[in-house]
């Protein structure tokens, strides 16, 4: 099972408050997602308001550079030898407590190998799976875009109907444009809702049906192991839901799945949109509740929206949301013109990679969280999504490289690279975190102290002391930091 991430509030979710940023803006360091990448304008709308610095991390003044000024990835910088990379290491990952490992560490510029071990060798790759799900999303659908939750005209009289657009991040009061987690309120969407009726003249609906058909095929993946989806890890996606299928309690949400996500939301917008009509002067009895289509081209009532599609992605990989993933995997799959479906995720990630040249030998894509155990991958591609994103010259992936978590300062890397042997990384790399019973993986970026920008990849599976084997990962990238 993953390491059980802690609930908060909202206000806590949110990778975006002028306090974080502040903070987050002593980390980032001055280097690119390619040559080309800082100018084109395809960067821009990805970056949040007034955090428009460069995707790896590294200590700065206190003003935060604009990607125009910059310093980008030095060409000129000392590239290490591959006996210097495999000498400092090397070490560090042979004293990990694992039965195997697959290990590449490359240049970020050329891709040249510097150091490997067995890194064709197809593992387990726990959450390192979600770096598969991030690159087919930025390839196929627009980090801008928002999702839209809607409601329309009901075909019968009396009749509306709430539209599922695919964000599972509502929150069941007011929206809150500063949120990512929460965006979108359901309460909002009520009172404009009956805002809408009220000035056609309309009575109270009698019936509330929800659409939930954005998503086909079976909302749960049956690789995934029963006792993770009873413990929460993982389970059945819809294609709207509170708190990334969370059960509200308060301003904020428990730890608790509910057992039909869709049908929780159109439950509380019914109380909601009969409260906000009462406001109305429109008498509002308790509505029935359906699930069901909408009409074609019915005509809408209210919307909200969610964060951006860029925005999720980040949340996804700093808080290594599993829930989140498959829905993003999924609007993926729709983007590429695939159904919503766990197959259409598959065919989108496939032709993801494809796309940019990715060796698909040993990759198994079981699921897009890397909660199944039939996930594969080896160290190879792991480091090649990585390397795609950071060196990619359009700019359209660089969202993916600033969205990693910072060593020993946000995410899931938070808390760790905490002791001397491995503080030399702390606030130079980025990297996607991943744990399993037996599994612990790592890959991303780190700028060396010569400033060379380096991309790698740690998986390590059968794995005795998961602890243990995190701080060995850890040393070795702090070591490449220290080249």
């Amino acid at each position: 099972m993953h390491t059980p991430r802690r609930p908060g509030p909202p206000s806590a979710r949110r990778p975006a408050s002028a306090s974080g940023r502040r903070a987050l803006a002593t980390l980032l360091v001055a280097v690119c997602a390619g040559l080309a990448g800082w100018s084109s304008p395809a960067w821009l709308p990805a970056l949040r308001p007034g955090e428009d610095g460069p995707p790896a991390a590294r200590v700065l003044p206190s003003a935060v550079p604009s990607p125009h000024g910059a310093v980008r990835p030095d060409p000129g910088a000392p590239l290490p030898g591959a006996a210097e990379v495999a000498a400092v290491a090397g070490p560090a990952l042979e004293a990990a407590p694992a039965g195997r490992r697959s290990v590449l560490v490359a240049d970020a510029l050329t891709g040249a190998p510097l150091f490997e071990h067995d890194a064709d060798s197809a593992l387990v790759p726990a959450s390192n799976q979600k770096l598969v799900t991030l690159l087919s999303l930025l390839t196929h659908a627009d980090p801008g875009e928002r999702l839209r939750t809607t409601v329309v005209e009901g075909e019968d009289p009396g009749t509306v109907v709430l539209v599922a657009g695919g964000d599972t991040l509502l929150r069941p009061g007011r929206s809150d444009p500063d949120a990512v987690l929460g965006r979108a309120g359901v309460r909002t969407l009520a009172r404009e809702t009956a805002r809408a009726l009220a000035a056609r003249g309309a009575g109270a609906p009698t019936t509330v049906r929800w659409d939930a058909g954005l998503f086909p095929g079976p909302a749960g993946n049956e690789a995934w192991a029963a006792g993770d989806v009873a413990a929460g890890q993982i389970g059945p996606v819809a294609p709207m839901a509170f708190w990334s299928h969370r059960v509200p309690a308060g301003d904020g949400f428990s730890p608790a799945r509910p057992g039909d996500a869709a049908a929780a939301v159109a439950a509380v917008f019914a109380a909601e949109l009969a409260a906000a009509l009462a406001e109305e002067g429109i008498p509002a009895p308790a509505p029935l509740l359906l699930p069901g289509p909408a009409p074609r081209s019915a005509a809408e009532l209210a919307a909200v929206e969610s964060a951006t599609l860029a925005e999720q992605a980040e949340l996804m990989v700093q808080d290594s949301d599993n829930h989140l993933a498959e829905v993003l995997s999924r609007i993926a799959a729709r983007a590429a013109g695939h159904p919503g479906s766990i197959a259409g995720g598959r065919s989108a990630a496939a032709e993801a990679l494809a796309a940019r040249g990715i060796d698909p030998a040993g990759l198994e894509l079981s699921d897009a969280s890397g909660m199944s155990l039939g996930n594969r991958a080896p160290a190879r591609a792991l480091e090649h999504v990585v390397r795609a994103m950071v060196a990619d010259g359009t700019g359209t992936l660089a969202p993916g490289a600033r969205a990693l978590p910072v060593a020993g300062g946000s995410g899931t890397l938070a808390e760790r690279f905490d002791d001397g042997s491995e503080a030399a990384a702390r606030g130079l790399a980025r990297a996607k975190t991943g744990t399993l019973n037996s599994v612990v993986s790592l890959s991303g970026h780190v700028t060396t102290r010569e400033g060379r920008l380096l991309t790698f990849s740690v998986v390590l599976n059968e794995v005795t002391d998961p602890a243990a084997a995190r701080d060995a990962a850890d040393r070795a990238v702090a070591a490449l930091a220290g080249l």
